[in-house]
């Protein structure tokens, strides 16, 4: 063990530090590591290495709880090192040198393991982003971080600058899905426009990153550029980090061209009381190939150049060419400048007309009912999302006849729309479609008759409304049981429990269910029956009491049948049990072991299984008795 007492020079105290070698299974990774991510295909180089060439550099650790060391820097060399372990290709005690130092805060662990990743190219952009706010946060100086980091002071404050991504930018950029171009173009939004430019991505949008700064930026014009007292604008300014300069524009170009203008005038009549000349142009760059300097001792010119964008140049001491104007004008642009002629309406003319337009369309739709409700149908059919019962029953092989009166309706309404579902697929695939044309969404809805429309907008509410929790009883006066309420729901006439409900239960459940529903009715060997009997018998008998003419006793009995969490609202029966006493165990376990046994006490005329025939049922779905 070799002792080495030296200075910290970050803060001024001392600390010791000792080279040792520990054991590897006495090294612990530091919670507190910035770094999150570690590459795969990067620990299988590295541990290739380790094991061809040795350890090359030693870990940095500080003593941890009894005699283990917390990893202050070094994890994926100790994380490389495992991966060798694991395979075998380490021997049994295997030692690691170490630099251990001791009197070092955890403040100071934090700081130095986060320098150490700073300083490594591949540590990932949010993860740079996190450590250096950290520091910051600690009160380092940029100065200081420039120092100890590498980093330049550009760099540091892009990554600082990712702090202003909304989470969606953060998870693109971490999964990939994001440059770190594009991401740095996004902080110049509000979270609002990044999610929006984020959406046009994901839709398959071709946006690089300048693409996505012209669009945040709409060409403003920058502040350094301003010739007048950036006081006299009235505006909004936003700044750009990651331009040179830490450029800052002006978000209202009008009022910027306006005072660009003004202090050029001014400019040009300061130059007027001391020069010949002054000429004012307009072009994309100064024309000064149309000039030269004046003679030494002859008093020049001033040209004066304002660029369509508002940036101003200045030529002074110049005299003219003897160039046709005509000529002059013609090549005075620079050929590489863009052709787009200027906008005949600033951004901010076009959105306060276009705002006009809004409301005037607005006090229009008030006395147009027909149209009003034409635009309420395309909106609830774009923004429509079926109840998870459609999609449940859809699957079902018995969806019931609520699912087929809603299926046949959206069916109907699909084929005047032109929505056609492929061959193999329900009506669901494309009602509501994928994707929109709100242009003819409208033309089509604009031909319904008014009870058509009515109707439609009538299913798109009722496809879209049902229980909202559909895993737990609805017991409360929810807004769900209200309606239902008021709409004198009774399950009875709308539901059949059939085998999927049956199928679903356990045996000493269905025995309750065939005494209340009246299946169990001359049926002396009830107790016989298996859970498969109990199905099929009370799946046909249920079948059986609804399509019959002159419903017998039993079969009135089964009409009137309903579980208690088929009302409005639910009753619970779990919850009414708990009210009660509690089961005898040994009863409730010796009935358990009947679901699958049945009940012998009949002797031979329990009910064989395997002699059941469904097409023996009675009229009642009872089993005929033998002549």
């Amino acid at each position: 063990m070799v002792a080495v007492r030296a200075l910290n020079t970050h803060d001024g105290k001392d600390f010791v530090m000792t080279i040792q070698t520990v054991t590897l299974s006495q090294l612990v990774p530091c919670k507190a590591n910035p770094r999150k991510l570690f590459d795969a295909a990067a620990l299988e180089g590295l541990a290739a290495s380790i094991r061809t060439d040795g350890l090359l550099h030693n870990l940095v650790v500080r003593p941890s709880r009894g005699k283990s060391f917390a990893i202050v820097s070094g994890e994926r060399r100790f994380r490389a090192l495992k991966l060798l372990e694991e395979r075998g290709q380490l021997p049994d005690g295997f030692t690691v040198p170490v630099e251990v130092r001791t009197a070092l805060s955890k403040e100071d662990s934090l700081r130095l393991s986060t320098v150490e990743n700073l300083q490594r190219a591949d540590l990932a952009p949010l993860e740079q982003t996190a450590a250096l706010t950290k520091l910051v946060k600690d009160g380092e100086a940029l100065d200081d971080l420039v120092a100890q980091t590498g980093l330049s002071a550009t760099t540091i404050k892009r990554r600082l600058a990712l702090n202003g991504l909304c989470k969606e930018a953060k998870a693109a950029l971490e999964a990939k899905r994001l440059s770190l171009a594009q991401a740095e173009a996004l902080t110049l939004g509000s979270d609002e426009d990044q999610r929006g430019l984020l959406e046009g991505i994901a839709r398959g949008r071709s946006l690089d990153a300048d693409d996505i700064k012209e669009s945040l930026l709409n060409d403003r014009p920058c502040v350094a550029e301003a010739l007048f007292p950036v006081e006299r604008y009235t505006g909004t300014i936003t700044t750009d980090l990651f331009a040179e300069g830490e450029s800052s524009y002006f978000d209202d170009g009008e009022q910027f061209i306006l005072l660009q203008q003004e202090a050029v005038k001014a400019l040009a009549d300061h130059h007027r009381a001391s020069a010949p000349w002054v000429e004012v142009t307009q072009e994309w760059r100064i024309p000064d190939w149309q000039y030269e300097a004046a003679p030494e001792g002859k008093s020049g010119g001033v040209l004066i150049n304002l660029s369509p964008r508002g940036s101003v140049e200045i030529r002074e001491g110049l005299v003219k060419r003897t160039v046709k104007s005509s000529t002059a004008k013609r090549l005075a642009d620079n050929p590489l400048a863009p052709r787009k002629p200027k906008a005949a309406y600033t951004v901010p003319l076009r959105r306060m007309l276009a705002h006009h337009k809004s409301i005037a369309v607005q006090e229009v739709l008030l006395a147009s009912p027909r149209i009003v409700k034409d635009i309420a149908a395309i909106r609830s059919f774009m923004a429509l999302e079926p109840h998870s019962c459609i999609a449940a029953l859809a699957r079902a092989d018995d969806p019931q006849g609520a699912y087929r009166v809603l299926e046949t309706q959206a069916r109907q309404f699909a084929g005047k729309l032109g929505l056609a579902p492929a061959a193999d697929a329900d009506v669901w695939s494309v009602f509501p479609p994928e994707r929109f044309d709100p242009v003819a969404l409208y033309q089509a809805i604009k031909g319904f008759s008014d009870h058509d429309l009515d109707q439609f907008q009538t299913l798109l509410t009722a496809l879209s409304f049902g229980q909202k929790d559909c895993e737990r009883f609805d017991t409360k006066d929810s807004l769900f049981n209200v309606i239902a309420q008021d709409l004198k729901i009774a399950m009875r006439t709308h539901w059949r429990p059939d085998r999927s409900f049956f199928e679903k239960r356990s045996r000493e459940q269905l025995l309750v269910v065939a005494k209340e529903c009246g299946f169990s009715e001359g049926r002396s060997c009830l107790g016989s029956y298996k859970k498969s009997e109990l199905v099929s018998g009370l799946t046909q008998f249920f079948v059986a009491a609804q399509s019959a003419a002159a419903p017998s006793p039993a079969q009135e009995k089964a009409r009137a049948w309903l579980p208690e969490v088929m009302l409005f609202p639910a009753v619970d029966p779990d919850a009414m049990q708990d009210a009660q006493e509690p089961f005898d165990t040994e009863a409730e376990a010796a009935g358990e072991s009947a679901d699958d046994e049945g009940d012998d006490s009949c002797g031979d005329d329990a009910f064989d299984e395997d002699a059941f025939d469904p097409e023996a049922l009675d009229e009642e779905g009872g089993i005929r008795e033998a002549a």
